[in-house]
């Protein structure tokens, strides 16, 4: 018969009579397997769990038995008990904790416990009482106890191990026993990582020994010492004992994952059997072969009995595919070859990291499009074969890793699994040049041609036009970028938004260095540069990297990631803090300020450089609107929500910096009714100074829940409620900040203030995510809130159509986008629009500069024209007291004085 695909060569050898020689401990039940990444981002199954193995001649009662868990260093440990018998040659299942990932289930535990075990690093015991183990502190400890039966130290940090510990898992391997009947007291030695493959008493029998006969097969791993689970493929896989017995017809069974009971043609015989499938098995798949215990017989009559004790099994896996790495991307954003084995993928190791290693195929396939770089996913370090510079030959599995989960708007990435590493001499792969020169990156369009999962619906792949394939088609590939410079500053989280080549050819580029957004761009040009390889410097906005930066393409929180190979140098940009002008005397200065989560409890340097930015950066306006005060405590308890000491302590501040004393208004919000940080009762507020000829017109009765008006009783445009919160029961303001309207008078005449935190941007989809065009899902409730604050203000204007309003606040919003359309409704202005393209930002996200904080007008404050500035004292730089530029508006007021009431 032609065989396209030779078979696996599976030795089946026969055991002696007696039990093999071990110097293990346990004569019997040994740990088999253990699993602590269950439910675990990656996992497949929900559950942990411990698997046991008779390696003995004698069903063994467990049933006074149990396992137990402690973490890598305690001595405290956790219990389950078991129950039932363990046959020889049978498993035993012990299911644990539960996660909140993975798609399957276990097979039927024969034992269910609750212990939420470590996935990299613990210790597991099989004791013959149910007491609780006290041991575990030094190495030997638990090993002297009479009852521990076996012990597993797991993780380099484990305290204690039979011998040094077996090596650390992951959420996609388990420790598994190398060979389920060997028992050699080293735990290092005894056991390999290998995908979780859990086993109950329902499963195949394997004994280690028969009882007196000798025609017992057992499963011989042709090369031991490759480190993988596959036996090479040379012909049609034989069965053989170490005497002569008869089988009879239908003794011998084949079966595989993928391709089913395969029907054979046995021949051969009395002691070597070769199986000849009917058909070709299928590349990188899963197949048993099963021996039928009562169909074997032994041809001789001095030793009965003559039969094996029970079914014996031996499972083997085909190579995979022969791919390489650009076959395995292609040119999609999720690889055709997902879930199949490969076999040699060639390349050579760019990158390491913690859990893997970068690979690139040195021979380019000529296509841009397609990525000559892969990520291989070893879970703990990789080996010492992966160094980088050396030449590998991989078997895996094709996988998509998808970072936060299945559930998450994160793109995935294409990535080896469960990897077979084998040196291959050493190789050098050039970087590809990113940007001028070379690959240089779409400057507008992140994606146009998809509706939906850009990863399953149907969609041109372009890298050529759309940025989010411009950089999957470089996924896991070395890179070098010429002279970047900052176009955000360093982030928590270690990540540089640059651009390539100092910005040449990029669009719209702020006066201070930075990149705007536009409505139809949002700058794919913008290069993340992260610190999992090495550490990145910190820098603010103008800042530059001295040279060219070699990096690895990855993917993480929404992004495309350049993962730094070395720290690069900074070359100092010198950007400086903002200061605005001088108001003149006939001026009214009205500012926005977001001081970020201030209560009265943060330290006093929060309070000082506050100040200093109201004093000195905004020269002391006349009128703040203040945003996420919370209350005195902070987030430490529900209530009270009073923030009286949290005003005095920054008013206080800015007198301490020179400044005039301000006096402050604001409602105090019901408990967690407002959003923001739990417990903290975020809420806007007013500063006011009183030595300019400001005053503040109190109407009492403003509650937390109460809506101040117009007042219709009173001629012209006033509150009924001094400051009092617009519509604060209507549902668009549900867990969100209400607005606070406040009646001032300047030299006489009246200015009704509007203060806006509108709802944040949580829970938008990434530029970068699956989902293209993103779906920006917090819009609803913003456009409902601007709809309220415009039709107040409009009531106002039909009071009295010169009314003077100012709406103003941190609207988390763009200035081109419907949310401000619906709050202007052809009665305000915005007075961002008044600064040219390259100064409208007063927020720097991702390195995109773009407006959230804005101030809008009346007509009657539109003449004279106002004077307007974004005061870029924070956005900008790394060392921050607000992630947000306050903004400032020189306002004339005109008109006739108020008379007295």
């Amino acid at each position: 018969m032609r065989r396209l695909l030779p078979l696996p060569a599976v030795l089946l050898a026969a055991l002696a009579l007696a039990a093999p020689a071990s110097a293990a401990p346990s004569p019997d039940i040994v740990i088999s397997e253990i699993y602590g990444g269950g439910g675990n981002s990656g996992a497949t199954l929900r559950n942990d769990f411990i698997e046991l193995f008779n390696r003995g001649t004698t069903t063994v009662d467990v049933s006074t038995w149990s396992v137990q868990y402690a973490s890598a260093a305690g001595t405290t440990w956790q219990r389950t008990n078991l129950v039932g018998t363990i046959a020889p040659g049978q498993f035993y299942l012990v299911q644990e904790s539960a996660g909140t990932g993975g798609t399957q289930s276990l097979p039927a535990p024969d034992a269910t416990g609750t212990i939420a075990m470590s996935g990299t690093a613990g210790k597991v015991a099989l004791v013959t009482n149910q007491t609780a183990l006290t041991c575990g502190a030094t190495r030997g400890s638990c090993s002297a106890v009479a009852t521990v039966r076996d012990l597993i130290g797991y993780g380099a940090t484990a305290s204690d191990s039979e011998g040094a510990p077996a090596p650390a898992p992951s959420n996609t391997n388990a420790d598994v026993r190398a060979v389920a009947c060997t028992d050699t007291d080293q735990n290092a030695a005894d056991f390999t990582l290998s995908t979780p493959a859990p086993q109950n008493t329902a499963s195949p029998r394997t004994p280690c020994a028969a009882p007196p006969g000798d025609a017992a097969p057992r499963v011989t791993d042709t090369d031991p010492d490759d480190g993988a689970s596959e036996v090479p493929v040379t012909t049609s896989p034989t069965v053989a004992f170490s005497e002569d017995v008869t089988v009879a017809d239908g003794g011998f069974a084949l079966s595989c994952t993928r391709s089913g009971a395969a029907a054979i043609t046995v021949s051969g015989g009395p002691r070597t059997f070769t199986l000849d499938p009917a058909r070709d098995l299928a590349v990188g798949e899963r197949c048993t072969i099963t021996v039928s215990a009562a169909s074997v017989s032994d041809v001789d009559t001095d030793d009965p009995p003559d039969s094996p004790a029970a079914d014996v099994t031996s499972s083997f896996t085909t190579p995979g595919l022969a791919l390489r790495i650009p076959e395995i991307q292609g040119t999609a954003h999720r690889s055709a070859f997902t879930g199949e084995r490969v076999s040699g993928v060639p390349g050579v190791v760019t990158a390491r990291r913690s859990n893997g290693y970068y690979l690139q195929d040195p021979v380019s396939d000529g296509r841009d499009a397609t990525s000559q770089g892969i990520f291989v996913f070893t879970g703990t370090a990789p080996p010492a074969s992966a160094a980088v510079g050396n030449a590998v030959l991989v078997n895996g599995r094709v996988d998509e890793f998808r970072p936060g989960g299945a559930s998450s708007d994160n793109l995935s990435t294409t990535q080896l699994s469960s990897p077979v590493t084998t040196p291959a001499g050493t190789g050098t792969v050039p970087p590809t040049l990113v940007g001028p020169g070379g690959r240089v990156p779409p400057t507008e369009v992140i994606d146009d041609d998809t509706l939906g999962d850009i990863e399953t619906t149907m969609t041109t792949f372009d890298p050529e036009q759309d940025g989010i394939d411009f950089y999957e088609s470089l996924e896991g590939m070395l890179t070098r970028v010429n002279d970047p410079v900052a176009v955000g500053p360093t982030s928590d989280f270690g990540e540089v938004p640059t651009l390539a080549a100092g910005g040449e050819g990029a669009s719209i580029r702020t006066a201070r260095g930075g990149i705007v957004i536009r409505p139809t761009d949002f700058n794919p040009e913008r290069i993340i540069f992260d610190d999992v390889i090495a550490d990145t410097p910190t820098v603010d906005v103008r800042d530059a990297f001295a040279g060219p930066v070699d990096a690895v393409v990855d993917y993480s929180f929404g992004n495309f990631k350049f993962l730094a190979l070395r720290t690069p140098e900074v070359v100092d940009g010198g950007l400086e803090r903002e200061i605005t002008d001088e108001k003149r005397d006939d001026q009214l200065a009205i500012a926005s300020f977001n001081v970020e989560n201030l209560d009265a409890l943060d330290p006093p340097e929060k309070f000082q450089r506050l100040a200093e930015t109201l004093v000195t950066n905004l020269r002391s306006p006349d009128i703040v609107g203040v945003e996420e005060v919370q209350d005195d405590d902070g987030a430490r308890t529900p209530a009270p929500t009073d923030a009286s000491l949290t005003y005095a302590r920054l008013i206080a501040a800015i007198e301490a910096e020179g400044g005039p004393t301000y006096t402050y208004r604001q409602i105090d919000p019901a408990s967690n009714q407002d959003g923001g940080q739990p417990n903290g009762n975020i809420r806007v507020g007013f500063l006011y100074r009183t030595d300019t000829g400001v005053s503040f017109v109190d109407r009492p009765g403003g509650t937390a829940v109460n809506a101040t008006e117009e007042d219709a009783t009173r001629r012209g445009a006033q509150l009924t409620l001094s400051p009092g919160r617009i519509d604060p029961t209507d549902p668009a303001f549900a867990r969100s900040r209400k607005p606070l309207a406040g009646e001032f008078r300047y030299r006489g005449r009246t200015v009704i203030a509007i203060v806006n935190h509108f709802n944040s941007k949580g829970g938008d989809d990434p530029l970068f995510g699956r989902v293209q065009p993103p779906i920006r899902s917090s819009e609803a409730q913003r456009h409902q809130q601007a709809a309220i604050v415009n039709a107040f203000v409009d009531e106002l204007l039909a009071a009295d159509k010169n009314a003077r309003v100012v709406v103003f606040g941190d609207l988390n919003d763009f200035e081109f986008s419907r949310t401000l359309d619906i709050l202007e409704g052809g009665e305000l202005f915005n007075l961002a629009d008044l600064l040219p393209q390259e100064e409208r930002y007063s927020y720097v996200f991702e390195g995109n500069s773009q407006v959230l904080d804005q101030i809008l007008v009346s007509r009657a404050l539109m003449a004279p024209r106002p004077e307007y500035d974004s005061v870029h004292t924070n956005a900008e730089f790394a060392d921050q007291i607000s992630d947000h530029d306050p903004q400032l508006a020189r306002l004339r007021i005109t008109g006739a004085p108020v008379k007295d009431e």
